[in-house]
């Protein structure tokens, strides 16, 4: 099981140092994870919002790690594809916890993690110090069980309102520090162009950019050797805007044709969705 495992982690790495961007659409449950294997994807990323917000949580470690662990051991039993997972800031107060947290994500199946380095109230930026540690510690740990987890290290330096000093700067600071902790992708979420642009030149890791309204499209961001594009919560929302207007039409009786028509995907098809 373990060199599956393994060799889905050999995949994962692989898709970052490919030509072609590595595209993920970001889901919450196993049928979204069965609609990307369906549609020809390479692999499978959750999104912590998504996860928490589906579950009745709010994002920043509210769920229980446990319902994280047995969600994510559906996904991973659902799917050929490798599963990479957001574990936000590693739903752990120690070392310690963190250790045994990796191993028990490890045994989920999953072969890939974002980690990011704000702090629990997301007010503030960890010490790079102990960001570097945390880097470390999960490539040990995933060395010693023979997964090499695919580490994606998130910086939330454009994310922190309140940030003093140069954000760019402090991006590219950090990527190089994570680079040489171990980490083997670099996510400066919610930078903007230009700033991907700089980040890219200057930080030696595969970088992975959240799509937003204004973001290079899939074609510049492959020409500009980008290697992974990400959504975050950005399809839930979508999805339950939908839904929103579907119940709004449904108050206001003005029929169901807007959404009960020959485009509605069948039973059939999701059936063969989540049985391929």
């Amino acid at each position: 099981m373990k060199d599956i495992q393994r060799k889905k982690a050999e995949t994962l790495l692989e898709l970052h140092h490919s030509d072609k961007l590595l595209i993920l659409p970001n889901i919450w449950d196993v049928l979204g994870a069965k609609l990307l294997e369906s549609e020809g994807f390479e692999a499978i990323a959750t999104a912590s919002a998504s996860v928490a917000f589906s579950r009745g949580y709010d994002d920043n470690q509210e769920i229980d790690f446990t319902i994280l662990l047995r969600l994510l051991r559906t996904i991973c039993n659902s799917t050929s594809l490798p599963v990479t997972a957001d574990i936000e800031r590693g739903y752990a107060g120690t070392l310690d916890e963190l250790t045994e947290n990796i191993k028990n994500l490890i045994n989920c199946g999953i072969v890939g993690l974002n980690i990011e380095d704000s702090n629990v109230k997301g007010q503030d930026l960890e010490p790079i110090d102990l960001q570097c540690e945390k880097i470390k510690l999960i490539r040990k740990v995933s060395d010693d069980v023979g997964v090499p987890l695919v580490i994606n290290a998130r910086t939330d330096v454009f994310l922190i309102k309140h940030f003093e000093g140069n954000r760019l700067k402090e991006a590219i600071r950090r990527g190089r520090q994570y680079m040489e902790a171990g980490a083997d992708c670099f996510y400066p979420i919610l930078c903007g162009n230009d700033e991907l642009k700089e980040i890219n030149l200057n930080v030696q890791l595969p970088v992975n950019v959240i799509a937003q309204q204004h973001t290079f499209s899939i074609k510049e961001l492959e020409q500009l050797k980008i290697a992974r594009l990400s959504f975050g919560p950005a399809l839930l929302k979508s999805v339950l805007m939908k839904m929103q207007e579907i119940f709004q039409s449904i108050k206001q009786d003005v029929g169901f044709n807007s959404f009960i028509n020959e485009n509605m995907i069948s039973s059939a098809r999701i059936l063969e969705i989540i049985k391929s």
